[in-house]
């Protein structure tokens, strides 16, 4: 019996993949909502104290949601799309396309999965257009040339994104590979999940932070 996506036999990252933004403003937020929470707790023993640090502690939470949790990790047999609130869990095998625009995108069939943390400047994608612009097509088909152009044939400078895509589809093409060699045509689908452990301590931060004001 083959393992499920959410409960693998083998759960050790093969790669992990940064953001390519919002890291310094999520860390400086963070970095803010910590001394404001720290302070308060050593010299600011009041209500108004605990106003504030709540306060603190809820925008905390909600930099780290919106601009450090998302990001990609790869798995011996799946990709996890970390987001806001809800992930995206993917079989490699079930992977059709990869490509990045000003967010990753994952294809599994018509199905597009997405992870908001690894993307484009608007800057580059401007410039990417330009170069595509003798090219026709809509919608994906349009997507695949931008993502060629991207790709050929400067490799001594590819970007990280490009870095992201092709590890990516080494991956994919792996797990199929080893799939056909265990004669394996089974594929567990694609789905959603969200965030619970982020949504309970937002709701909770939040909750107390509203109960603090009538105190």
């Amino acid at each position: 019996m083959n393992p499920s996506p959410e409960d693998p036999a083998d759960t050790r990252p093969v790669e992990r993949f940064k953001a390519t933004s919002g890291t310094l403003v999520g860390y400086t937020g963070l970095l803010l909502a910590a001394v404001v929470v720290v302070y308060v707790a050593l010299r600011v023993h009041t209500t108004t104290g605990l106003q504030v640090g709540l306060g603190a502690l809820f925008v905390g939470l909600l930099v780290w949601m919106t601009q450090l949790r998302s990001r990609a990790t790869a798995y011996q047999d799946r990709l996890l799309l970390k987001n806001t609130v809800r992930d995206a869990v993917i079989p490699l095998v079930a992977i059709e396309d990869v490509s990045v625009r000003q967010t990753l995108n994952v294809w599994v069939g018509e199905q597009r999965y997405v992870c908001i943390g690894i993307g484009q400047s608007m800057r580059s994608m401007v410039k990417d257009r330009r170069k595509g612009s003798s090219m026709l097509g809509q919608g994906r088909w349009r997507e695949f040339s931008e993502k060629a152009n991207l790709a050929a044939p400067d490799q001594t400078a590819m970007s990280y994104q490009i870095f992201v895509v092709t590890r990516i589809e080494e991956l994919v093409e792996h797990a199929k590979k080893e799939a056909a060699k265990r004669g394996d045509t089974s594929t567990a689908a694609a789905h959603h999940r969200l965030a619970w452990p982020e949504i309970v301590a937002l709701a909770v931060t939040g909750g107390a932070f509203v109960v603090s004001l009538f105190l």
